[in-house]
């Protein structure tokens, strides 16, 4: 388009312009004359919710400004008010409300003329002056601006009005065209972001499928890219799930939480709002988590395992990962088989009168098949049927048999009189005649041979109530529950995992595994064994001070010889209706008691892990001691 014919089409509208503003009009130019844009109904976009219709573009006003033509004398002043009129952002001149013609009130002085007005009156007076045509197009350039930054915020009115002055002011401009598509798409996203509103207010997010406010939202920004009602729509839609997600979260419904978290992830994909949301969650889950686990961790302490399973459980619910679950998990396990303890430790617990009592460590709880199978060299029928033996909780073993030094402790402590005391006498290895034999003035503080007892030998001559009597004790003195092994116990600790005939496999020992007797060994008088273990020398006839040799796989020392021991159980000649479960088999006041474990003086075959004995209560000798366990 020439510059001539711009400025014949400027005059034209000019004239317009002044006899609209005068309440006339050009024949042939009617009012409103440029077409309006298409409007859509909303009832035609969706029936089954109500919507607020948009007003149509023939609604909006015409822009009737009132332009006067200004004299060629005064154009440099009006250009220069129009271009301080611009600085300002006064393009137009702001409408002002008339007051009524009967009101006897002063008229308000009036506002400032708008750029726009000034430049058009200066082409009024001389359409090529060439400083107005420039400022007109710059003003619409600045209006096209505005316009657009209107629609996108949903100010669709005022879109509209801007498309009015844009018309009047350059109707040629070659931006008008795809301004006016603009306020199309604008009217139709405005009419969809209404529907979206309803259906938010109607609880209708998602469904039904293709029908909820998040499609309306989106369908709007798919008419209207980056409306910015549609943006708001969705994200309050958005914060809504969110909100009530954290509310869930707040209240413990943490199943309900991530729904609506999942939610608000479809309404906008991976949003700062979302994000920042999710990571408040997690920080209110995992601090809730730590406080769980701190209380479960209290409830093991205390051995309340009810109350700590449950605190796990809770914060297992709750965590989003398993940091300090299988921590909190793993002690709970433990604490129902252990107590306090823990596999392989090895603890003394300090005694009330002062001092320490034995060293013990905790044996694992586990399975075994306790006797021997009828096939095994050397087997009786007492060691039999063979039969499973479950322990659901682990115990705490005296790691050595009990010693001169801690029985005396006990008798220091109690006064306590053995039956060997009392009865004046017991029966030991009277060397002169290669024998066993009773001797008077013995009782524990002697060694098999009837001499003064070293303080770390294994303490012998006890019967089974003196044993009774020292587990007591050291019950009271402790807090804890201390008796002696079941017989169970005892050959669950002897075997120690293994399931051949000997603690060390099958035949004789190829090394050194304990005190026992051996076709090396010999007495003071140099006796020697007539039934020993060929090539088997362990350097002692008569119990070795205790842990004279190797720990055994459990951490004991001298279940496989040294002494023989007494257990709980009573004495039975087999094992048909034994316990299963590992405790003691005992018949109300039975007189025969069970030893088990091989002595100093023991042959091979007795040496077997199944061995077992029968012997009175009331037995006293020196091959005979004792060695304590503790209930976890």
């Amino acid at each position: 388009m020439t510059l001539n014919t711009r400025i014949a089409m400027l005059i034209l509208l000019l004239a317009g312009a002044l006899l609209a503003g005068c309440g006339g009009r050009v024949d042939g130019d009617p009012e409103g004359d440029t077409p309006a844009p298409e409007t859509v109904d909303p009832a035609e976009l969706e029936a089954d919710v109500e919507v607020e219709p948009v007003a149509p573009a023939a609604e909006v006003l015409p822009w009737t400004p009132v332009i006067e033509a200004v004299p060629a004398e005064e154009f440099n002043a009006t250009l220069r008010a129009a271009a301080q009129a611009v600085e300002a952002g006064q393009l137009l001149t702001p409408d002002v409300p008339a007051l009524p013609a009967e009101s006897d009130e002063a008229a308000p002085p009036g506002p400032g003329a708008g750029a726009l007005e000034l430049y058009l009156g200066v082409l009024a007076t001389d359409p090529s002056q060439a400083k107005a045509v420039a400022g007109v197009d710059a003003i619409v350039d600045l209006l096209l601006v505005q316009g657009r930054a209107a629609l996108a915020e949903g100010r669709v009115d005022e879109g509209q009005r801007i498309e009015r002055v844009i018309a009047r002011a350059s109707p040629q401009h070659e931006g008008l065209a795809s301004y006016r598509q603009a306020i199309e798409a604008a009217i139709r996203a405005q009419a969809l972001v209404r529907r979206g509103e309803a259906r938010f207010a109607a609880g209708r997010i998602f469904k039904p499928e293709g029908k909820g406010a998040v499609m309306a939202f989106r369908e709007a920004l798919q008419a209207y890219p980056d409306f910015i009602p549609a943006n708001d729509g969705l994200t309050r839609l958005q914060a809504d799930h969110l909100n009530r997600a954290l509310s869930a979260a707040q209240e413990g419904d943490y199943a309900g939480s991530e729904r609506l978290q999942a939610d608000a992830a479809r309404i906008v994909p991976a949003s700062p709002a979302l994000q920042d949301m999710a990571a408040r969650i997690v920080e209110l889950r995992q601090a809730r988590t730590e406080q769980l686990l701190e209380q479960g961790h209290a409830a093991v302490d205390a051995l309340d395992l009810e109350l700590a399973a449950g605190r796990l459980a809770q914060a297992e619910r709750v965590s989003l990962q398993a940091r300090g679950l299988d921590a909190l998990s793993e002690r709970i396990e433990l604490a129902r088989h252990y107590g306090r303890f823990r596999p392989g430790q090895v603890f003394r617990e300090t005694l009330a009168a002062g001092g320490e009592g034995p060293e013990m460590v905790v044996l694992p709880h586990g399975e075994y098949l306790m006797g021997s199978p009828e096939d095994e060299a050397g087997r009786q029928d007492n060691e039999g049927p063979r039969h499973a033996v479950v322990f659901q909780r682990g115990l705490a073993m005296a790691r050595n048999e009990t010693t001169v030094a801690e029985f005396a402790q006990f008798v220091e402590a109690t006064g306590y009189r053995s039956l060997a005391t009392r009865r004046g006498r017991s029966t030991v290895y009277d060397e002169r005649g290669g024998a066993m034999s009773e001797h008077s003035g013995v009782d524990w503080r002697r060694d098999h041979a009837g001499n003064p007892a070293g303080p770390t030998l294994p303490v012998v001559h006890v019967a089974f109530e003196d044993a009774e009597a020292y587990v007591a004790w050291l019950s009271a003195q402790t807090g804890g529950r201390y008796r002696l092994p079941s017989e169970a116990e005892f050959e669950y600790a002897l075997r120690g995992g293994r399931t051949e005939a000997y603690a060390w496999g099958d035949g004789a020992p190829t090394r050194v595994m304990g005190n026992l007797t051996g076709d090396g060994d010999q007495s003071r008088l140099k006796r020697r064994w007539s039934n020993a273990i060929p090539g088997y020398s362990d350097g002692h006839w008569g119990p070795a001070p205790v842990r004279s040799y190797p720990a055994e796989p459990l951490g004991t020392f001298d279940l496989v010889g040294n002494v023989s021991e007494w257990v709980q159980d009573c004495w039975h000649d087999s094992y048909r209706r034994a316990p299963a479960d590992g405790t003691a088999w005992v018949n109300p006041g039975c007189e025969e008691r069970v030893i088990r474990g091989a002595s100093w003086a023991s042959t091979l075959d007795r040496a077997r892990s199944a061995y077992r004995q029968s012997a009175s209560a009331t037995t006293t000798h020196a091959r005979l001691g004792l060695r304590v366990v503790r209930d976890l």
